[in-house]
């Protein structure tokens, strides 16, 4: 008798949809992994900004420094010797969409004023980031310039 070798029809199909539910699980962890990477990079990189500006407020002492916040433009601004705007797009431009959730006293535009010894003026608040996914990253400030960041990753 002859033995006949391979898979048979269901065999494949069957193989073939385990795939595709792996795949499709693996797809939705991805994007929130994303999601996730997005807010954490935007919040480092705030949090980051806020130091440096502390830096110049101390080498220069003749200059004030501020970060201007836009909640409704979803923008900051950095100005001193230089202008530079960043931006954080609002969810349905970008995937994970990192935008500015909550500032300071609960208005839609706040400016951060970087005083001579890197002081603070106003001297502490949080800004809160937040994504799609509504996990969440704190930036809180004090009045001698220190910067925290906490995450609240969903």
């Amino acid at each position: 008798m002859k033995t006949n070798k391979g898979f048979s029809l269901i065999e494949l199909i069957i193989v073939i949809g385990i795939i595709g539910i792996v795949a499709t699980i693996g797809v939705y962890s991805y994007q929130g992994y994303v999601a996730n990477a997005n807010l954490r990079s935007a919040a480092r990189d705030l949090a980051s900004y806020m130091n440096t500006m502390k830096q110049n407020a101390v080498s220069k002492q003749d200059t004030t420094f501020t970060i201007d916040f836009d909640k409704t433009a979803n923008t900051y601004t950095m100005n001193g010797t230089t202008v530079q705007t960043k931006s954080l797009a609002p969810p349905e431009q970008r995937q994970g969409g990192t935008y500015i959730f909550s500032l300071p006293g609960g208005g839609t535009t706040y400016t951060l004023t970087f005083l001579a010894r890197g002081t603070l003026s106003p001297s502490t608040g949080s800004i809160i980031l937040k994504n799609n996914r509504t996990s969440t990253a704190t930036i809180t400030f004090n009045i001698t310039g220190k910067t925290y960041v906490t995450f609240n990753i969903q």
